[in-house]
């Protein structure tokens, strides 16, 4: 790193966590446990149910994010909602003993452990780890990104074994086929599902997708939910869910996760401070504008 670069990087790097943290607060329910358990219950007052992801900061050991997700299944059980926790089998380190700890804590509360999809290269320990976690009877949910050419035949395989799935348009595209159109996937995996799984939650903020999804599990009797992302808009969604007479549920994101993820973002590049700007000032305006 040049003298130039050090200078720059050392007086921006306040700013830039001051609007990280800012911008952050958009999209996370709160750092604590108690925040993301209080908001679910205020979704509860409106007839919304809540899912629970702790998001743990790159380079968090095992065994911390461990304990937390044994603090969610706690509270989940002390609050005795229709709720859930997502949890990330990588953030555990690929421990099938921290995850074996973790189920038999779950089905002792009798909390759903839904495991979430994240980048290609994890998928194949996560699918493994999950049908090892189905033969000790645990309720268990998986996500399918419709951005992945194997999603289709995963979908049959969840709905065989009675997982309930979170179908996704994915974050990360399909190594071995990038140019995957993700309405077109949604479709597939959804037709995969229908008339046969045991419940589907259709998570996506895109009315058309989330229509054509729900509409067809609909014509073959098979439950479903739609499922948001807490901090996106709603309002239409939610709309056109009580117009199809569909359950809501909202993914409650909880911890300090995104400052760190954020501020190694910017490293790489910089032109996103401008991002972090506009959302921070969009949410203090949205905040004036309530007052």
């Amino acid at each position: 790193m040049t003298s130039i670069t050090k200078w720059i990087s050392q007086r921006t790097k306040t700013p830039l966590k001051a609007m990280a943290r800012r911008a952050a607060r958009a999209y996370i329910a709160g750092e604590s446990l108690a925040e993301a358990l209080s908001f679910a219950g205020g979704l509860s007052v409106h007839g919304i149910r809540a899912a629970l992801g702790y998001w743990d900061a790159v380079g968090d050991p095992p065994e911390q994010v461990y304990a937390a997700y044994c603090d969610a299944v706690d509270g989940l059980a002390t609050e005795k909602r229709d709720a859930y926790l997502s949890i990330k089998f990588p953030s555990l380190g690929f421990s099938s003993e921290l995850l074996e700890r973790l189920i038999i804590r779950a089905k002792g509360a009798g909390v759903r452990l839904h495991f979430d999809s994240l980048a290609p290269d994890t998928v194949d320990k996560t699918w493994s780890a999950i049908q090892n976690a189905i033969r000790q009877e645990v309720d268990l949910g998986c996500t399918l990104p419709a951005r992945w050419k194997r999603s289709p035949d995963d979908a049959q395989w969840a709905a065989d074994y009675g997982l309930v799935v979170r179908v996704v348009k994915g974050q990360w595209a399909d190594p071995n086929d990038p140019q995957r159109d993700p309405r077109r996937g949604f479709a597939d995996v959804i037709e995969r599902l229908a008339g046969r799984a045991r419940t589907v939650a259709v998570a996506t903020h895109d009315l058309v997708t989330a229509r054509a999804a729900l509409q067809r599990l609909q014509t073959t009797g098979t439950p479903a939910t739609l499922e948001l992302l807490y901090g996106l808009p709603t309002h239409r969604q939610i709309r056109l869910a009580r117009e199809l007479g569909v359950a809501v549920r909202i993914y409650v994101p909880y911890g300090a996760a995104y400052l760190p993820y954020c501020l190694a973002q910017l490293k790489r590049r910089p032109w996103q401070a401008w991002w972090l700007l506009r959302d921070a000032l969009s949410n203090s305006l949205r905040r004036a504008a309530a007052l």
